[in-house]
Formats: structure tokens, sequence, C-alpha cells
């Protein structure tokens, strides 16, 4: 027991006081920290000179004056409609607009043609760039005030109008087994903590496997292998190795949290989140234990794979096209996950949960957005602890035996007959 911690607490602080770690560390809590205060930087570098301006070509009608006034009236309006007249026909209309766009006066123009099958003209919008989200908000402007004015045809007064726009309040409530609920608030914060966890957990699985693979490679290839079994046996090697990396994985995620929980908790980020209605306090913290348990769940079972198949490889060039059929699994567990964010109770998902390869992503989804029942759970956690050691009795007798092959990699027979000598 005394040398596999030897070989854990080697295998951590020789890669946690590598340059590396820490240069990718870092660089991680950069990236974290700037999408966080990404709204905030966006507002910070956008210009102040108020709301982008849009012109509107041709000759003033009910509609061009409703939908002026319908951005005036608005507290902090996102645009700023400017009249440039009727120039005499559509082309001298579409000249005095381009002139207008030249000079940068606008960033684009409305051109509204009477449309003889309608009672509402049809607007073409012209800019010198592809703004989709500037279409979309022409369009939900110019529906209102096509509501507008057909309200104001059937002579309504105003108290029936506002009745009339007064927004309708839902709220939503998942509901639970045993329980009152998820509010609106918790699965905001449930959807938006499943989809980063589902990310850390696919990046480190992948990135910290890869590297186990890779270290054993590199003393394989080196021969420093055949010196440390002569020390230390090759089964407390490879735990101690998958276990120390395991712990170099929990620490970087740990310090990437502390820095998204750093960032979320400045007051610019806190209003944002309260303007979204989302309170910080309702973060489950269950659901948190659960990525603790599906986290390590995963990461032995994949780890305990590239152990194996990087005791067979000789070079460190190799590992790569070696792992790459269990990459390929972990990268199909991550669509499913992606495709189970929107349907999380889908039956094809509700089975993918149930297989070690894909559960630790799986159900962990399934326990953040949805409400699966507790053996439904537990199942899920003692199949994959059954494929864990399982995966990790294989990988121990390959590793055993692969850490001495040298050469081209052995063949399934040659590999079955070695390992048959061993017993571990």
């Amino acid at each position: 027991m005394n040398k596999v911690s030897t070989v854990i607490r080697f295998t951590f602080m020789n890669r946690v006081r590598a340059k590396s770690f820490v240069v990718t560390t870092l660089i991680f809590a950069i990236i974290l920290s700037v999408i966080i205060n990404l709204p905030a930087i966006i507002s910070t570098f956008s210009s102040s000179d108020g709301p982008d301006r849009v012109g509107i070509v041709g000759k003033e009608t009910n509609v061009t004056r409703a939908l002026s006034d319908y951005y005036a009236k608005k507290p902090e309006p996102e645009l700023a409609i400017v009249m440039l007249g009727d120039a005499g026909s559509k082309e001298a209309n579409a000249k005095r607009g381009k002139e207008k766009l030249d000079a940068k006066e606008i960033v684009g123009y409305l051109e509204l043609d009477d449309d003889a099958s309608a009672d509402f003209p049809k607007a073409t919008y012209y800019s010198k760039s592809t703004m989709f989200s500037m279409e979309s908000k022409l369009r939900g402007a110019l529906q209102a005030v096509k509501a507008e004015l057909a309200v104001r045809d059937l002579g309504l007064s105003s108290q029936q109008l506002a009745k009339l726009n007064a927004p309708v309040s839902i709220a939503t409530v998942q509901v639970q087994e045993g329980t009152s609920g998820k509010t609106e608030s918790q699965m905001m914060l449930a959807y938006g903590l499943v989809y980063v966890l589902l990310f850390l957990l696919y990046m480190t699985v992948i990135g910290y496997g890869n590297m186990v693979a890779t270290e054993i490679t590199a003393e394989k290839s080196s021969r420093v292998m055949e010196v440390l079994i002569s020390s230390v046996s090759p089964l407390k090697q490879m735990f101690g190795k998958m276990i120390g990396i395991c712990l170099l994985g929990l620490v970087q995620i740990v310090v990437l949290v502390v820095v998204a929980a750093a960032n979320l908790l400045i007051p610019q980020n806190l209003e944002q989140l309260r303007g979204l209605n989302i309170d910080p306090g309702d973060i489950q913290l269950s659901l948190l234990g659960y990525f603790v348990v599906f986290y390590l769940l995963g990461y032995f079972i994949y780890a305990s794979i590239f152990a194996a198949v990087g005791s067979l490889v000789s070079r460190t060039e190799e590992v790569g096209q070696a792992i790459m059929p269990v990459t390929f699994l972990i990268i199909a567990g991550f669509m499913i996950a992606m495709f189970g964010l929107q349907n999380p109770n889908a039956p094809f998902v509700v089975a993918m949960s149930f297989v070690p390869f894909f559960s630790p992503l799986i159900m962990f989804l399934r326990i953040g957005m949805s409400d699966p029942a507790w053996w439904e759970v537990w199942l899920s956690i003692a199949l994959t602890a059954g494929a864990m050691l399982a995966f990790g009795w294989l990988a121990a007798k390959i590793y055993r035996v692969g850490v001495l092959l040298y050469g081209k990699r052995p063949s399934f027979r040659e590999l079955r007959k070695a390992m048959k000598a061993f017993k571990v």
C-alpha cells in the first residue's frame, strides 16, 4: 500500500508542478472568465451613441408613423426610426438610402410597398451587412404595428388596447416524485449546470485518460519501465498512475469551479442572473455530488482501457491511433448527451443511461434534466461500478503483460497466451 501511495504522490506532484499543467489551467481560467464576463465586455466596447438608426424611404404613412412611435415609446429603444422622405421614384429613394448608408448615418433602410393581396405593406430591408437579428427585430416591430392598427380600426379604447397587449403570466414547474418540483429558476440552473458539467466530464475524461496512456507508453519506450518493475509491481504502478492523474483532474476542476464562482459573484453578473430570474442559491448540491460520482466512475472505466492500450504500444507516436476507438466511444456518449438535453426522457436516451460506457454522461444528464426513479439511478451506478471493476481487472492482466512487450503490437492470440501465464 505504501508503494501505491508513493506512485500516486509521485505522479500527482510531477504533473501538478509541470509548466504545461499550470499554463493550461491558467488558459482555461482566463477563457472561462472571458466567457462569463462576455456580455459586460461587449457592453463596454459597444458604441454609446444610442440605438441603431434605421431609415425609411418613401411617403410617410400610418404604418411608418406607428413604427416610429413604437420605438419612441420604449424606455430603452434598440432602434431609432429616421424618415428619409420621398425622392419621387423608387430608384431615387434607393439612391438616397445608399447615400445615407455610405455616410454611416444609418445602419440600413426600409422600403414599404403596398401589397394588393394584403392589408399591410410589404417591407424590404436594405443593409451592407447580413444581420438576421435586425431582420427579426423589424419583423417583430412591424407585427406589433400591424396588430395595433387593426385594433384601432375596431374602435377599441386605449384602456382596452392596454389590456389586450398586457403579457400573459405563466410559471413553469417540473413535477418530481416526493417533492414540490423544480421551479423555473432551478430548471434553468440545472440546464446550465448540466451543460457545463457535461463538457467538463467529456474533456477531462478524454484529456486525462489520454495522459494515462501517454505516460505509460513514454516510460515503456524509454526503458524506464524495466527499472520501475523491479521496485514496484505493475499493478501498483497502473492503479497509482490512474489515481494520481485522477486527483490532478479533480484539482483542475476545483480551480475552474472556484474561478467560475468568483466571476459569477461579481455584482454586474449577479444582476444579469437576477434579470433572467435565476437565483444562484437554487443550485442543487445533490447534482454536484452526482457529478463527482459519475466523474470518478467514467474516469476509471476509460482510464483502465487507456492504461491497457498504452501498455501495448511501444512508441508515444502510436498512442493517438491506438486509443482512437476508445475516444470514439466517449464522443458517441457526448453526442447522445447533447441530444438528450432537449429530450431527456426519450426511450433511446433512457436505454443508453444504463450502458456503462455512456451512463456517466447520460444518467447524469437525466438526473439534472428530468426525474429518473431512484432505482434507475442506483442501477446505473451499480452497472457502471461493476463495469469499472471488470475493466480494471482486465486492464491489470493486459498491463502486467503488455509493459514488457516491445516491438510490434501483439496479436490477440499472443496476448491471451501471455495473460494466461499470470494471475491477478
